[in-house]
C-alpha cells in the first residue's frame, strides 16, 4: 500500500490538516480491514479442509502480497472516485468557499457511499480476487509444479467467492455508514437540515427486504449450498481413500438429506427475510405516511394504532403521545392566532373565554381583570349566563387569592375550600364542581388578572396537563390583553392627533419613503382646492405642472436632511383663486435617526396677503405690513425724522367745473396713479389724498440715511412725470396741470393717530405744517418746488438748487430759509439756467444789503435770461417798494407770509 500512495493520494497531501485527505484515509482503512477480514476468513477455511502441503503454502504465501496489490489498484482507484464529491465539498468548506450545489451533491454522495462500497466489493473485488485465485494456484502449477489440484483451486475460489467477499460486503457496508454518519451531519447542519428538492432524486434506496435478502441468499443459502457440495465431496473422498466404492443407490439416501436440508434452510431463510422485511416495512410505511400527514399539517387524519409488541409498538406509542401533543400545540397555535387578529378588548374577551373552554373541554370560562383604581377583580364577560359583570376585592375567593399569591390554584371539591364564595352559585343557579384558576402575567411580571375554568366534562377534576395548558394558553391572553389594550390606546392618540390635525388652520400633508401621500388634513385640502382624498397618491401627480416646485422642496429636504422653507409662495389651484403660502418641507426621521418620508406644512396667507394687497391701495406697503404687524388697534406713535413732501393742483377748481365731475374723477385718478408711482419709486410712502393735494413721506415707517434726497428727488420728477402726463393731454385736447410742491424735514409724531374703531396712520408735527406752508408759498413766489433749510441740511447728494427767501409762515415766530429745487429743469433750460442763477445770486446779495437799485438791475438781468423767472420777478417788484418806503433800520430781511 505504500507504494500505491503517491501516485493515488499525492493530491490529498497538498497540506496540513485537510478534513477530506483524511476522511479518503479513513475510507482506505475500512477497506483495508475488509480485506484483512476476508483473507483470514479465505486461508482459515483453505487450512481446514483444502489439505494443502507446505510447499503449497510457501507458494501462496509468497505470492499473496503480489495479488494483494494487484486486486487493490482497481478497488483504491474506484473507491477514490466514489469519494471524490465528498472530498471536493469538505475541502471547499474547510476554505470558506462552498456552494450550495457543491454541499448538496456532497451530501448524496455520502449518503449513498455505503451502498457503492457494498456494490464494488460484491460485483469488483469478490469476482476479482476469485479470478486471481485461479490465476495464482494454476501459475504455481505452471511454474513451481505446486500440484494444486482443480478440486483444491475449485473449493478455493468458491470460498472467496461465497464466504470472503459477502463478509467483506457486509462489514465495508456498515463501517463505511458509520463513518459517514458525522459527513452527513457536517452536510446537513451547512444547507439548513434539509436537502433540496432537485437533489434528492440523486439518492439511491436500500430497502430493509433488500438487505435481509441479501443476509438470506449471500449470508445463509449460498454458503450452505458450497458447504453442502463440499460435504459430498468430502465423502466421497474419503470413501476413495479407503478403497470403498461408492453407487449411486449407496449415496442416494445421503444426497437426498443433503439436498433436503439446504433447500429447508434456504427456503426458510429467504422466506423468514421476506416475512420479517414484509412486516417491518408495513410497521415502517404505516409511520411514514402518518409521518407524512404531520408535516402537511393534516394532523386529524393521522390514526396509529398498536397490532403488536415489539419495537414498533413502543414507537407507535411515542408517536401517538406526541401527536396528541402536537395536536394539542396545533389547536392552541390557532387560538392565538385567531386571537391575535382581534383587538376591539370586549369582543376580544369573549372569544378568549369561548376558546378557553373548548381548550380544556370545560363548561364555563371566566375572566377576571384587575382594576387598579378599586383595587377589585371584575368579570366583563361570563359564558353560559346572561350576567356581564361581576366585581369582587382583589384578594376574595379563589380568583383573588389566585391574583395576589400568583400561584395556580386546581380545585376538584371547591365546596369544601374555604375560600369559595358559594353566593355567586346561588345567584346564577350554576353548580361548581371543579375549578383550574390562573393568574394571568404580562411582560413585565405584573400580575393583570386571572383565567378561571369551571367543572371538566367528563372528568372528576382537571389534570397536571389541563394545568400545562391553560398556565401556556394563559401567556397568550396577556398578550392579546396587551396588544388591545396597546391598541385602544393607539387608537385614542391617533383620534386625539387626528383631531388637532384637523382643528388646526395650518395644512399638514405627509409622506412615506417613496413619496406617497400618507394623510392630509382637512386644511390642506382646502388649501389645494381638492376635494377628494389624496392618500395613496404620489406628489409628483399631486404636485404637477407650476406647483412642480414643492416636489423640489421634498427632495431637497429628504438629501440635506434639513428643513426647506418657501416664504409667500403660491400655489396654483384649478377650482380657485392662486393660494398663498408659507411652506415648510421637512424629512420625517424614526427613533432609529432613518427617514421613514416626509411632511409639508402650509400657513394660508391667501387672505392676508388679499387684506395686504388692499390696503395697499390705501396706504404704502410698509405701512400695511406694520400694521398687520401690530394686529390689534394700537394707538400711539413714536419721534422720528421724516421728510414731508405736499403736492397741489395749481387752478383745480376751474378745471374741475369746466369738465364737469366724471372727468374730474378720471383726471384725478390719472394724475394719482403717475404721481404715487413716483413716489413709491423714490421710497416714499403716500400719506393720504386731500382733495387734489397729496401728502407724502419719507423716513416712515422705518428712517433711512437718504430720506431728505429721496423726497426732494421724488418731488423733481414728478414734475417731469407731469410733464410727460400734459403732453398726452394736449394730443388729447384736454388742458394741462400745474402743481405746486412743498417739502420739508423734522422731526414729527409718526403711528396710529385716531381712535380705536377708525384709525389713521399719519405724521404730526411743525414740520407737516412747514411743508404745506411751502406748498403754498409757490404760488408767491412763481416756483414749483420749495424746500425748507432742514430739508437742504440733510441732502447727501448733489441736487441743483437756490435759495429763494428767510420767510416766517403764518402760525411761527422764527425764521426759515426756503430753497428752490431746479433739477427738474436742468436739462430744459440748459446754459441759459446758468446765467439766471448768477445774476440771481447778485441780486439777491444786493437785496439783503438793501441795495435796492444794484439788485432790482441783477434781477432784471436774470428775468432776461430765464424769462418769466418766478423769484426774480418777485424780488423786482419788492426792491421797487422799498425803494419808496424803505424797511425799518433793525430789517432782518425775512419777509412774513401771513396767507396759507
Amino acid at each position: 500500500m505504500n507504494a500505491l500512495s503517491p501516485s493515488l493520494f499525492g493530491r490529498a497531501r497538498e497540506g496540513e490538516g485537510d478534513d477530506g485527505r483524511a476522511l479518503l484515509w479513513r475510507l482506505i482503512w475500512i477497506y483495508q480491514g475488509g480485506c484483512a477480514a476476508a483473507v483470514v476468513i479465505s486461508l482459515a477455511l483453505v487450512f481446514l479442509g483444502l489439505e494443502v502441503t507446505g510447499y503449497q503454502w510457501a507458494i501462496l504465501f509468497s505470492m499473496l502480497p503480489v495479488a494483494v496489490a494487484l486486486y487493490n489498484l482497481p478497488d483504491v482507484w474506484l473507491l477514490r472516485r466514489h469519494a471524490a464529491p465528498i472530498v471536493d465539498a469538505m475541502r471547499a468548506q474547510q476554505a470558506g468557499a462552498a456552494t450550495e450545489p457543491l454541499l448538496a451533491n456532497g451530501l448524496v454522495r455520502a449518503l449513498n457511499l455505503p451502498y457503492f462500497s457494498f456494490l464494488r466489493v460484491t460485483f469488483l473485488h469478490g469476482p476479482l480476487v476469485t479470478v486471481l485465485v485461479f490465476v495464482v494456484t494454476g501459475s504455481a502449477d505452471w511454474l513451481l509444479d505446486a500440484q494444486f489440484a482443480d478440486w483444491q483451486m475449485l473449493a478455493f475460489g468458491a470460498t472467496t467467492l461465497f464466504f470472503a467477499s459477502p463478509t467483506h460486503a457486509i462489514f465495508e457496508y456498515f463501517a463505511v455508514s458509520r463513518a459517514m454518519e458525522p459527513v452527513i451531519v457536517r452536510f446537513s447542519r451547512a444547507l439548513g437540515g434539509v436537502l433540496p428538492q432537485e437533489y434528492r432524486q440523486g439518492l439511491i434506496s436500500v430497502r430493509l427486504k433488500s438487505k435481509l435478502l441479501y443476509l438470506a441468499i449471500f449470508v445463509t443459502t449460498l454458503p450452505l449450498i458450497f458447504f453442502a457440495a463440499s460435504m459430498v465431496f468430502k465423502v466421497q473422498r474419503m470413501f476413495a481413500q479407503v478403497g470403498v466404492t461408492t453407487t449411486g443407490d449407496m449415496m442416494w439416501p445421503f444426497y437426498a438429506w443433503i439436498i433436503g436440508v439446504v433447500l429447508a434452510c434456504g427456503l426458510g431463510s429467504v422466506m423468514m427475510a421476506l416475512l420479517t422485511a414484509r412486516d417491518v416495512s408495513r410497521s415502517a410505511m404505516r409511520l411514514i405516511d402518518d409521518m407524512r400527514l404531520v408535516e402537511s399539517g393534516r394532523l386529524n387524519e393521522v390514526r396509529l394504532e398498536v397490532f403488536s409488541t415489539d419495537e414498533y409498538a413502543d414507537i407507535f406509542h411515542g408517536f401517538q403521545h406526541m401527536l396528541d401533543s402536537l395536536r394539542e400545540e396545533q389547536q392552541i397555535l390557532e387560538i392565538s392566532h385567531d386571537l391575535a387578529g382581534e383587538l376591539q378588548l370586549d369582543v376580544l374577551i369573549a372569544r378568549i373565554m369561548t376558546a378557553t373552554t373548548e381548550l380544556l373541554n370545560a363548561e364555563r370560562s371566566t375572566l377576571f381583570l384587575h382594576d387598579p383604581k378599586t383595587d377589585e377583580l371584575y368579570s366583563v364577560f361570563a359564558e353560559g349566563d346572561s350576567i356581564t359583570e361581576i366585581r369582587l376585592p382583589a384578594n376574595r375567593g379563589i380568583a383573588g387569592a389566585v391574583f395576589t399569591t400568583g400561584k395556580a390554584e386546581n380545585i376538584a371539591d371547591p365546596y369544601s375550600d374555604d375560600r369559595f364564595d358559594q353566593s355567586v352559585d346561588l345567584q346564577t343557579g350554576f353548580r361548581t364542581r371543579s375549578i383550574l384558576c390562573q393568574p394571568i402575567v404580562n411582560k413585565h411580571g405584573g400580575r393583570i388578572g386571572v383565567t378561571q375554568v369551571l367543572n371538566k366534562k367528563g372528568a372528576g377534576g382537571f389534570s397536571e396537563k389541563d394545568e400545562a395548558r391553560l398556565r401556556a394558553f394563559s401567556a397568550q391572553i396577556a398578550v392579546s390583553l396587551e396588544n388591545a389594550k396597546l391598541f385602544d390606546d393607539v387608537l385614542s392618540m391617533k383620534n386625539y392627533n387626528e383631531s388637532i390635525l384637523e382643528s388646526t388652520s395650518n395644512g399638514f400633508v405627509t409622506l412615506d419613503a417613496e413619496g406617497r401621500i400618507v394623510t392630509a388634513n382637512t386644511a390642506a385640502l382646502e388649501i389645494l382646492g381638492v376635494r377628494e382624498s389624496l392618500a395613496g397618491k404620489p406628489a409628483a401627480e399631486v404636485f404637477a405642472g407650476e406647483n412642480r416646485w414643492i416636489v423640489d422642496k421634498l427632495r431637497r429636504a429628504a438629501r440635506a436632511g434639513e428643513t426647506q422653507l418657501a416664504v409667500d409662495a403660491e400655489i396654483v389651484r384649478a377650482t380657485d383663486v392662486p393660494a398663498s403660502v408659507n411652506l415648510s418641507a421637512a424629512p420625517l426621521i424614526d427613533a432609529a435617526e432613518q427617514r421613514i418620508g416626509s411632511m409639508l406644512v402650509m400657513e394660508d396667507i391667501t387672505a392676508e396677503k388679499r387684506v395686504r394687497s388692499t390696503m395697499a391701495r390705501y396706504m404704502s406697503k410698509e405701512v400695511a405690513d406694520q400694521l398687520l404687524q401690530a394686529g390689534e388697534d394700537v394707538l400711539g406713535g413714536r419721534d422720528q425724522m421724516v421728510s414731508i413732501l405736499f403736492s397741489d393742483v395749481r387752478g383745480f377748481t376751474t378745471i374741475a367745473e369746466a369738465i364737469g365731475a366724471r372727468q374730474t374723477v378720471a383726471m384725478l385718478n390719472e394724475y394719482f396713479t403717475e404721481m404715487v408711482d413716483v413716489i413709491l419709486e423714490n421710497g416714499g410712502i403716500l400719506d393720504k389724498y386731500i382733495g387734489d393735494a397729496m401728502m407724502a413721506l419719507f423716513g416712515a415707517p422705518f428712517v433711512g440715511p437718504s430720506d431728505a434726497d429721496n423726497a426732494l428727488a421724488a418731488a423733481n420728477n414728478m414734475l417731469l412725470c407731469l410733464g410727460e402726463l400734459n403732453a398726452r393731454r394736449a394730443k388729447d385736447g384736454r388742458p394741462p396741470l400745474d402743481v405746486g410742491l412743498g417739502v420739508s424735514t423734522g422731526d414729527v409724531i409718526v403711528g396710529n393717530i385716531g381712535s380705536s374703531k377708525r384709525m389713521e396712520y399719519t405724521v404730526i408735527g411743525d414740520s407737516v405744517n412747514l411743508a404745506s406752508r411751502l406748498e403754498g408759498a409757490n404760488k408767491f413766489y412763481g416756483t414749483h418746488i420749495l424746500f425748507s433749510e432742514f430739508t437742504r441740511d440733510r441732502l447727501t447728494r448733489p441736487f441743483l438748487t437756490r435759495e429763494v427767501d428767510l420767510i416766517r409762515v403764518k402760525g411761527k415766530d422764527f425764521p426759515v430759509a426756503v430753497h428752490e429745487s431746479l433739477e427738474h429743469c436742468r436739462e430744459r433750460l440748459n446754459g441759459a439756467l446758468d446765467d439766471m442763477l448768477g445774476y440771481y445770486g447778485r441780486g439777491l446779495d444786493a437785496y439783503r444789503n438793501r441795495c435796492w437799485g444794484d439788485a432790482k438791475r441783477a434781477f432784471a438781468e436774470a428775468c432776461k435770461a430765464v424769462p418769466g423767472d418766478g423769484p426774480s420777478a418777485m424780488y423786482i417788484s419788492r426792491c421797487e417798494q422799498f425803494a419808496k418806503v424803505p424797511p425799518r433800520e433793525d430789517w432782518d430781511g425775512v419777509w412774513s407770509l401771513n396767507a396759507k
